[in-house]
């Protein structure tokens, strides 16, 4: 009901603009997200355009029809062509300040976008503040799946974007939108953009909403993420590293990690996450310094939590935070990403590669929980 009196409201206002009239709004298709793929033989790209279907976001009295969009796929061997493609099969004209994202497929997202991001930018009809995804699964069964939850596919990832973003990143939402690639494009610190995987088949009913086992139809998100360097795809990050990209460039400010204390293992949910880097040019060297509160989220120890326990998990922190950083620099290395962006803080295309990158790290456990001691498996406190 809240989805219905929303687009009540954007017709409203809409009305009240005196842009369109009621019989121009009746005659909207407002779409959701949109997804591109290409044909690598011919060049052609093709279109899907999912637009909401509005008696199914409401009760479903009445038998109505129950699928919450509709997927429309349209081919053209030229962008610009795809409105005036879509009045051949749409009876409504296409209405896109409502959309959510944009979906590239693999395919799109390697051949470069640079002529999707003009074609954008010369048409103010399309958002360029719109989420951004890509896929490596085929795009006809990623925009043709069902979400649970949310009804719409497109709803359903921006929702997941800010659910893992609340709280954690600098700008208090992950730059993955349109635009954060078009500002990344001046820079040589690559732009990652969360990559769509889904193992399931392409729906041709709803009937796949009945089912209780929602993880197996659904696509699955962040698992890892699209390079991007000057507006083309050039590999691929896993979530891992992806985390310590944004780490390392103070883009992040809270995560979870696991240690290994005596022998067992000990979450720890990091908070107030500071960067700081000192170069010093003369000898070519980077270090940089990073400092996190820690609150411990699972403590698998039989130990008392002293504080000597305490600060072995800290420095347990220290020592995996530092090796994972390490770790990421030298994959950039091999794969000639610059993923800590020292060209555009005054190294050479061919000095960064040389640069030496050291990392200092520390930590403070601030918080433990209601019980710091854990209960043994004789029943008492350790």
């Amino acid at each position: 009901m809240r989805k219905l009196w929303l687009l009540s409201l954007l017709v409203a206002l809409l009305l009240c603009s005196g842009c369109w009239d009621k019989k121009e709004i009746n005659e909207l298709a407002i779409v959701t997200s949109i997804g591109i793929d290409r044909e690598p033989s011919t060049g052609m790209y093709i279109a899907y355009y999912q637009v909401i279907n509005p008696p199914a976001l409401s009760s479903r009295q009445g038998g109505g029809s129950k699928a919450s969009v509709y997927t429309y796929r349209f081919k053209e061997y030229s962008l610009g062509r795809f409105i005036q493609k879509s009045s051949t099969m749409m009876p409504r004209l296409l209405f896109t300040s409502h959309l959510h994202c944009y979906i590239l497929s693999e395919e799109v997202a390697r051949h470069g976008i640079i002529d999707i991001l003009n074609y954008l930018e010369t048409t103010p009809e399309w958002r360029m503040n719109a989420y951004l995804f890509v896929t490596d699964s085929p795009l006809q069964a990623v925009m043709n799946s069902f979400t649970t939850l949310e009804k719409m596919p497109g709803r359903h990832a921006t929702s997941l974007v800010r659910v893992l973003s609340r709280g954690s990143f600098a700008g208090g939402v992950e730059p993955i939108r349109v635009k954060d690639i078009v500002t990344g494009m001046e820079f040589q610190l690559p732009t990652l953009i969360p990559m769509i995987h889904y193992r399931g088949k392409p729906a041709e009913t709803t009937e796949r909403l009945e089912q209780i086992d929602a993880s197996k139809q659904a696509p699955s998100f962040f698992e890892d993420s699209a390079v991007f360097f000057k507006g083309r795809m050039e590999g691929r990050l896993d979530s891992q590293n992806k985390y310590y990209y944004h780490i390392l460039n103070t883009k992040y400010r809270k995560f979870t990690e696991t240690v290994k204390v005596g022998g067992s293992y000990v979450d720890v949910e990091t908070n107030n996450v500071q960067v700081k880097r000192k170069w010093d040019r003369s000898a070519n060297r980077l270090n940089i310094l990073i400092h996190a509160d820690l609150r411990i989220l699972n403590n698998q120890q039989n130990s008392k939590l002293t504080l000597q326990n305490v600060h072995m998990i800290e420095k347990a922190f220290n020592r995996v935070v530092a090796d994972k950083a390490e770790k990421m620099v030298v994959l950039g290395r091999l794969k000639n990403w610059d993923l800590l962006g020292l060209q555009d803080e005054g190294a050479t295309s061919d000095s960064w590669r040389q640069t030496s990158v050291n990392f200092s790290v520390t930590s403070d456990v601030t918080t433990t929980g209601n019980k710091s001691d854990p209960y043994t498996k004789e029943g008492k406190e350790g």
